[in-house]
């Protein structure tokens, strides 16, 4: 049995580089590349600096102190009859401008038939399946830092700012053999709601090797600016196994009484490899029941070259 099999699957599920320029430590764990939030995946990761709901404990923990009222939710992605991966998040508004966030998530596919060599050396087939499975979770916590001591000498960048930090565990087992990793993600944000802008920067999986090579460190900034309806989106990434990535999204929101109705897409592009799932929509819907509650349903879609689509759909309740 080779592990580019499971490799290649498990990567187009965030269109990620060709594997064939990937280092090591990209190839363990992927599910820590995988995207979880069904808006964020709509925008095509183009979500740093609007990270606003309980998915922010994976892209952003700074994000997390934009929650204003207790929200949970439960996603399900799938790609074909080969992908499954189900999420469940989680966010409660604390104290002075606080909160934590959890993330649970686990990803199966079809066991995979092991393979051998037969006396010439050419590949057979033999009656054994392997059991493949990944899983993270996350604990983060989001601090509006106006809500804390003022500090003049920073201004804005402090009284409209927050700073985020989240703890996640990658693990990942196929058959008999597994690894895990810990890995700590930091956040800053900066949000102005009277001109409509937002900007962030994170740096995600500062961690643990796993298989003997470390799972690729991160970084990610953006900027959002909110027209007229139209929230459009900029981001950059980099990481080990993509030099540069740039990502944009847009999202128009139309509110008719207490509720909405959100049309999203976005596109992204590697300068460095190819991308096989470039491209992403989505829709969502919030009705507003009352003054403490709310449900929004999510969908999205990422067309993938050469292999399945992926979709994703989640609903999320705030308390």
């Amino acid at each position: 049995m080779t592990r580019g099999a499971l490799i290649v699957a498990v990567a187009i599920l965030w269109g990620s580089p060709a594997w064939a320029g990937r280092s090591a430590g990209s190839a363990s764990i992927l599910i820590g590349k995988l995207p979880v939030g069904v808006r964020a995946i709509a925008l095509a990761g183009a979500y740093s600096a609007v990270a606003g709901e309980p998915s922010a404990v994976y892209w952003n923990p700074a994000g997390l102190s934009h929650i204003e009222r207790r929200r949970f939710e439960m996603s399900h992605e799938e790609q074909g009859e080969a992908i499954r991966m189900e999420n469940v998040l989680g966010a409660v508004p604390l104290i002075l401008g606080g909160t934590i966030g959890l993330g649970l998530s686990f990803m199966s596919q079809p066991p995979i038939l092991v393979t051998g060599e037969d006396a010439s050396g050419e590949p057979v087939t033999t009656n054994e399946t392997l059991t493949v499975y990944q899983y993270k979770g996350a604990v983060g916590y989001g601090q509006d830092l106006g809500e804390l001591v003022p500090v003049p000498e920073l201004g804005d960048l402090w009284n409209k700012g927050a700073i985020g930090v989240a703890a996640t565990v990658l693990g990942e087992q196929i058959g008999d053999a597994g690894a895990t990793a810990v890995s700590v993600d930091v956040g800053y944000m900066y949000e102005d709601p009277n001109e409509g802008r937002s900007a962030g920067v994170v740096v995600r999986q500062i961690g643990t090797p796993a298989f003997g090579s470390p799972v690729p460190v991160t970084g990610q900034a953006g900027v959002g600016q909110l027209i007229k309806g139209f929230l459009w989106t900029l981001d950059v990434l980099t990481a080990a196994d993509d030099v540069f990535r740039l990502r944009g999204g847009v999202e128009f929101t139309h509110a008719f009484g207490h509720n909405s109705i959100a049309l999203r897409g976005g596109a992204q592009h590697s300068f460095s490899s190819t991308l096989l799932a470039p491209y992403a929509v989505g829709i969502g819907y919030r009705l507003s029941l009352a003054n403490s509650f709310d449900v929004s349903v999510e969908y999205a879609y990422m067309p993938v070259s050469n292999f399945d689509d992926l979709h994703a759909i989640s609903v999320q309740v705030g308390l």
